[in-house]
Formats: C-alpha cells, structure tokens, sequence
C-alpha cells in the first residue's frame, strides 16, 4: 500500500487545554469543552493536548452564581455542547448561527432547569465557541470570555465583551482606560442563564475565520486577561506555540491567579 492513508481523517489541527483554580480560589468555576469532553467536577485542575479532525467543536465557560451553582452552571453548558456537536456532524449543510442559536437556548434552559430545583435564580455561565468546518472557524459567544485570532504574529480579539463597561465605553460614557479599570468590566449583559422565562435567546455570532498553516484561536476565560497584558498573551503564543495554553496559564498563575483560568488552543498545522 506505500504511503497510502487507511482512511481519509486528517488530523490537521492541534487542540490544547489547560483549566486551573488559581492561587485564591478553593473550586473550579471553569469547564471546557471539545467535541464531547470534558472538565469533571472533581477535577479542578486540566491539561492537555490532542490531535483533532474536522468537524469538531471547542468551547470556555465560565460558571457564576456562586461555587456550587457556577459550577453546575458551567458543566451544564460544557454537557450540552455534546449535542451542538452532533448536530454539525449530522449535517452537511450547516446553517451555523442557527445551530449556535439553538445551542445557546438549549444550555440556557437546562442551567435554569437546574436552578429552579435548586429554589434559587442565581447561576449562569458565558461561553467562548468555534464551530470548525470545511476549513472555516465559525466563532459565537455570551459573557465575556473571549476569542482571540493569531494571524502574522498579531494578536487579534475577535470576540465582543457582553459587559456593562463595554456597553457605557460604546456609548462613550467611558473612555477604553475607565471601561477596563471600571467595576462594571465584571457585571454581564448577556449570559447563558439569562433568560429565566426559557423563552429563547440568540448567541452572539461574529464573521467566519479561515485558518491558514501556523495560526492560531485562543479562547480564554476572563481569568487569563485580568492577569496579563495584551501584548504578554500574544508574546507568549508567539514564543511557546508547542504548548502555549499551559504556558499563557502558568504565566496568569505567576502574576497573582486571583480567578479560575482556562484557555483552549487550535492550532492549523
């Protein structure tokens, strides 16, 4: 047979995954999930990497409302991204905002469903996904866990903060300096979770990415940015592209790691 493959799967990107508490905090808020893993509850810490074919999917969630609910509500979405993605493996012409559309719903109702045993109203999550297809990154978010693009040694957010300091900086009652040191950068304007009367939400949909060999997409929890700068993340993906989601969370854990951080990394060969 030569050098002729068995069968037609190509491996063509390269995943990383690393989730951590932090140095303050005693649980894990954060979950991943790729394709149909993972973060278990009873484990706070993650790292790894694998080879991945298309189509797969990849997404951070960062759970609040407390430890217990935030921890459920971030699990809950990362479970329910199983059936997001089997359903872009069923079809073969995806309609992908609807398919986030429906994703995002799905979650939502299942973390109220939750709650609502609970007798409580406290407990979401954001999410940061990528629907990776044909070729094409196709990126949707709630919260403000973020998408990041590595394109030319450039460090591109691709991604829009739902806060309420995002939202008063767009109507220019804040300049970009008080957004970023505002309280109101933590306080969520849009969240799976949200909407408690399950009547439907739509995620946040952003422009389909074409990755070319040797780029990247970084999507992070808020506890990896509050800890390192701009200019150190994209330094960092620049110098440890051999495993930069382990190293941009050692790198936040050094700086202070007063929040959970995860980050997961697709890398084009």
């Amino acid at each position: 047979m030569g050098n002729e493959k068995i069968n037609s799967v190509e491996f063509d990107f390269n995943v990383y995954v690393t989730s951590h508490t932090g140095r303050v905090r005693d649980n894990n808020e954060d979950n991943f999930a790729l394709n149909t893993i993972s973060k278990k509850l009873e484990y706070q810490n993650v790292s790894f990497q694998t080879e991945m074919a298309q189509p797969f999917i990849a997404a951070v969630f960062d759970g609040m409302g407390g430890e217990e609910n935030g921890e459920y509500a971030s699990l809950i979405a990362a479970a329910a991204a199983k059936e997001l993605y089997k359903k872009v493996c069923e079809y073969s012409d995806c309609k992908f905002d609807a398919l986030a559309n429906n994703y995002v719903t799905l979650a939502n109702n299942k973390i109220r469903d939750f709650t609502e045993e609970k007798h409580s109203r406290s407990g979401g999550s954001t999410v940061a996904a990528v629907i990776v297809k044909g070729g094409i990154v196709h990126p949707f978010s709630l919260g403000d866990s973020r998408i990041y693009l590595m394109r030319g040694g450039n460090l591109i957010q691709i991604s829009r903060d739902h806060t309420l300091a995002r939202l008063k900086y767009e109507r220019k009652i804040y300049s970009r300096e008080e957004a970023d040191l505002s309280p109101d950068s933590h306080k969520l304007t849009a969240f799976l979770g949200m909407d408690y009367k399950k009547e439907g939400i739509e995620a946040q949909n952003y422009d389909p990415v074409c990755l070319t060999s040797g780029e990247m997409l970084l999507l992070c929890s808020d506890g990896l940015y509050d800890e390192l700068t701009h200019a150190e993340i994209e330094r960092i993906m620049t110098v440890h592209p051999d495993n930069p989601a382990f190293e941009l969370v050692k790198a936040a854990l050094k700086n202070g790691g007063g929040d959970n951080v995860t980050c997961v990394v697709v890398y084009k060969k």
